[in-house]
């Protein structure tokens, strides 16, 4: 995996905690949990679209077979 989808889940992933918390707080702001919802959704959209391109490329990389090669006894 590259170090920027790497880093691009622990954001997410620190972004959902932050959520987290903020709707489990007894003065939850409406505000601030849109804005990192928001936020949190964007980061993911990302993320789905650098998994799709690199499916996109593992499926469309040149596969090399490797023939085996019998040879009969003389």
């Amino acid at each position: 995996m590259s170090r920027r989808f790497i880093t691009l889940l622990e954001r997410i992933t620190r972004i959902r905690e932050w959520i987290d918390r903020e709707q489990r707080s007894s003065a939850t702001s409406p505000v601030r949990l849109i804005r990192m919802q928001q936020l949190y959704l964007r980061l993911s959209e990302s993320l789905r679209g650098m998994t799709r391109q690199r499916l996109i490329r593992m499926a469309s990389a040149p596969r090399f077979r490797s023939e085996r090669t019998f040879y009969g006894a003389h």
